[in-house]
């Protein structure tokens, strides 16, 4: 929809977290006033850093630009692998162990992201799909980021608004010489825009945000991440509703493998009845 009225990727992910950015200083202001874990201290600047870089400006980025290039459909059930990514980085920035489940699921996540991809008419440009599962893997390494913060007594609030407003800094650069938003201005369809940039920012990017980055400062990012699972199957419902989209054939059967994978590393392990001496 915004793509379609002139805007770039790099337009509308700064619009977007530049809504949330105006939203959050208020709140982080006032709350500081009465809260010692609002304003970050030395050692949670870099992992807000990478927060802000792997689950605001660059993820989102490239997840634009792919989508720009592919079916919403595809791109929904591309983000199943998130649950994996987000394992390998825990095992990365985190130390978690990597176990024999772990090596099965990454297989069958690969597996199923090729079938996903595929060659075929229904699965979408192989260029948008590619740069889709970057942005997913980047944005699954944000998860443990995100617990990196919340060790160092940084409440969720505090995570979410410093990493929005890092991330929106961030891209301030790159958009400063773009005219697109004028352009836009002129458009039949203006009102129409500003009404989802304002659902995209309070939304997409203060609500979720702060909800999801509260679920991993109290569960952890292994258990979070398989709620991402909900994406690929909301995705595809509203690409169809909204986009008349349709999606068949080998994506379908792509998408179950990588929800195999999943189960794999998430199942738990049966309690043997045998008595360890």
């Amino acid at each position: 929809m915004l793509s379609n009225n002139g805007l770039s990727p790099l337009e509308i992910v700064f619009g977007r977290f530049l809504i949330a950015s105006l939203i959050f200083i208020p709140i982080l202001f006032v709350l500081s006033r009465n809260r010692d874990d609002i304003i970050p201290s030395k050692e949670m600047i870099l992992p807000l850093v990478g927060l802000s870089i792997t689950g605001v400006s660059i993820n989102n980025l490239i997840f634009y630009a792919g989508l720009d290039l592919t079916d919403a459909s595809i791109a929904s059930l591309l983000v199943s692998i998130n649950p994996l990514a987000t394992m390998l980085s825990a095992v990365i920035l985190l130390n978690e162990k990597m176990t024999q489940r772990k090596y099965i699921s990454v297989i069958l996540g690969m597996i199923g992201v090729a079938i996903v991809i595929g060659f075929g008419s229904d699965t979408g440009s192989i260029k948008g799909n590619l740069l889709i599962i970057l942005a997913v893997i980047i944005w699954g390494t944000s998860f443990s980021f995100s617990k990196i913060s919340s060790n160092h007594g940084l409440s969720s609030i505090a995570i979410t608004g410093w990493s929005v407003i890092i991330g929106t800094l961030t891209l301030l650069p790159f958009v400063m010489n773009r005219s697109s938003y004028r352009h836009f201005m002129d458009s039949a369809d203006v009102v129409e825009v500003q009404i989802w940039f304002l659902f995209m920012g309070i939304f997409s990017s203060v609500l979720a945000y702060i909800i999801h980055y509260k679920a991993v400062e109290v569960l952890g990012p292994g258990k979070v991440a398989p709620s991402t699972n909900i994406i690929p199957v909301s995705g595809v419902i509203f690409s169809y509703l909204i986009l008349k989209e349709s999606i068949q054939g080998s994506p379908v059967l792509g998408f179950l493998i990588i929800l195999l994978g999943v189960y794999v590393v998430q199942r738990k392990p049966k309690l043997s009845n045998t008595l360890q001496v």
